[in-house]
């Protein structure tokens, strides 16, 4: 009694002001208040409200860093677990109010949390907290009337060892960002009466980092039909890349199985042709066809129906990446073939693939594709066009002259021109960007934001003007004046190809007073390195 006495003694903090953390504003109600009629959010809910916008930083993609990060078994890590426990435990056991603060204080000052999410869960269980009567009130509170995402990621977390599925709905609305997604997929398997259903659900409406976390989560091999169906038709779709997913849905949706009949409908047909394409991706971050057990049936099936379904640019290109693939593998099967593949399998492919290729005039389809407004469209037609020995220098300086402030159409303008092109891409230049707007002088910024298309237009110019000697001087002091710290970099090794003798005495004005007030300190070595004659880093 006694001992219980005193520390309860100590255990009082009355010194320190109890503030209200709870906030009508919450992100729940954000995000709640920017849902379609269709159940999906908004673009406007991209943004959470606790963003800090800086365009001189990098932003991570909703759901990037959780997805990045693995536990983190530091000192430091378990100190703020058993902090943490701490306070959890004071707010389960007494309802105290510092204690919440305390706890609230501690997960939304730090940015990350997947690094000890799943540590301190695990204590929390094993410490057997009363849910009721505070702790489920807090956790729903920490979720619901928070603008706050770490606060909001801990009330899920804990929600979904509280056993109360009053909030479920709560919790897949929070999930529809990809920032909460994988939290809310935790705790939908713990509270929801049919998981599976309601993950399947959330995954429609997700398409980013969320729903690569989520999907590789949904997926297992007794899946039931719909759901394989889905995985290949649509879940392998996000916005970030489709070799994430591709394996994945290939596999577990059984591709091979789906492609095997004599006939199949042109969506399965283009799905497949959109899997097989990730799946052949160089340096894939996933799982690819090295490692797919069915990649020769699936490839074998999709030519045979590619005879019938191959109609559009996108077909082509997808054939000829099959068979770049078949051809440097007829080199080297290797290990490969566990993968079902042989000699008479491959030649056979690339003889079936060589046919449908000559088989149909693509050059009429790639210059309606060239006409295109829409992005995929073009884009397909761009690539096929490079296979066809189509040029594209009259596209590109149409598309460029159309959004002088495009940098993807400065890219292609410098990628594909000429040497006799030069003097019209540098006029251009000096006419349509706005160059003293840019020369604000030099900070260390990464140039996101609003202006990121114009500080990505200058560094292509900059780029084409290194095998240009004292052309486009004006360009080149905008990039040493540029506040991006990347266009300052491109204008330095742009100088370095030109050698000293092609500098004009007010380049070399500007290098030098760079030199002395360049603030990122690797430019800085490099511009005296410049300066030296030596060899740049």
């Amino acid at each position: 009694m006694i001992k219980k006495w005193l520390q309860d003694i100590f255990d009082k903090k009355e010194s320190i002001e109890i503030k209200e953390w709870r906030t009508d504003n919450s992100i729940l109600k954000f995000l709640s208040s920017n849902l379609d009629e269709n159940g999906n959010l908004s673009e406007k809910a991209h943004d959470l409200p606790d963003e800090k916008k800086d365009d001189d930083k990098v932003r991570f993609a909703p759901g990037l860093m959780d997805a990045m990060f693995g536990a983190d078994d530091s000192d430091d890590s378990k100190k703020r677990i058993s902090e943490l426990t701490k306070h959890l435990k004071r707010v389960a056991l007494k309802g105290d109010k510092i204690s919440e603060q305390e706890f609230y204080r501690l997960i939304t000052e730090n940015e990350g949390v997947i690094g000890i999410i799943d540590n301190f869960l695990q204590t929390v269980v094993n410490d057997s907290l009363p849910i009721e009567p505070y702790l489920f009130n807090y956790a729903k509170d920490l979720t619901t009337k928070t603008d706050k995402r770490n606060a909001v990621k801990f009330g899920i977390a804990i929600l979904g060892l509280c056993q109360n599925k009053s909030v479920l709905n709560d919790i897949k609305i929070l999930g529809l960002h990809d920032e909460f997604t994988v939290y809310s997929t935790i705790a939908i398997v713990n509270l929801s009466d049919n998981a599976e259903n309601d993950l399947w659900e959330l995954a429609k409406k997700v398409d980013g980092w969320g729903k690569i976390q989520l999907v590789d989560r949904l997926s297992r091999p007794e899946l039931n039909e719909p759901i394989k169906d889905w995985l290949i038709y649509e879940g392998y779709k996000n916005s970030i890349m489709y070799e994430y997913l591709a394996y994945t849905c290939a596999i577990n949706g059984k591709l091979h199985k789906k492609l095997e009949p004599d006939e199949i409908n042109h969506k399965l047909f283009k799905s497949a042709s959109d899997i097989i394409e990730a799946l052949i991706v160089e340096h894939s971050p996933a799982e690819d066809i090295t490692t797919y057990p069915f990649a020769s049936q699936v490839i074998q099936y999709f030519i045979r129906h590619a005879k019938r379904q191959a109609t559009d640019i996108s077909d082509f290109n997808a054939l000829h990446k099959i068979k770049d693939f078949l051809t440097e593998l007829q080199n080297d099967i290797g290990e490969q073939k566990k993968n079902g593949w042989n000699q008479d399998i491959i030649s056979n492919c690339l003889i079936e693939i060589v046919e449908i290729l000559n088989s149909r005039d693509w050059k009429v389809a790639v210059f309606e594709g060239l006409r295109s407004n829409d992005n995929v469209t073009y884009w397909n037609a761009k690539h096929a066009a490079e296979k066809l020995e189509i040029d594209l220098w009259e596209t590109v300086w149409a598309k460029l002259q159309e959004k002088p402030l495009d940098s993807s159409s400065w890219y292609d303008v410098t990628h594909y021109s000429k040497p006799e092109h030069s003097d019209l891409i540098i006029d251009f230049a000096l006419k349509h960007l706005p160059l003293d707007e840019m020369a604000t002088g030099p900070r260390d910024s990464m140039g996101f934001g609003e202006n990121y298309n114009k500080f990505g237009s200058l560094d292509y110019v900059i780029t084409f003007l290194e095998n240009y000697p004292k052309k486009g001087e004006q360009i080149i002091l905008t990039g040493l004046k540029c506040p991006v710290t990347r266009n300052r970099n491109m204008a330095i090794k742009v100088l370095d190809k030109w050698k000293k003798e092609n500098w004009s005495p007010e380049i070399e004005r500007e290098v030098r007073h760079l030199a002395e007030v360049e603030p990122n300190n690797d430019t800085k070595e490099n511009i005296k390195r410049l300066l030296n004659g030596q060899e740049l880093k």
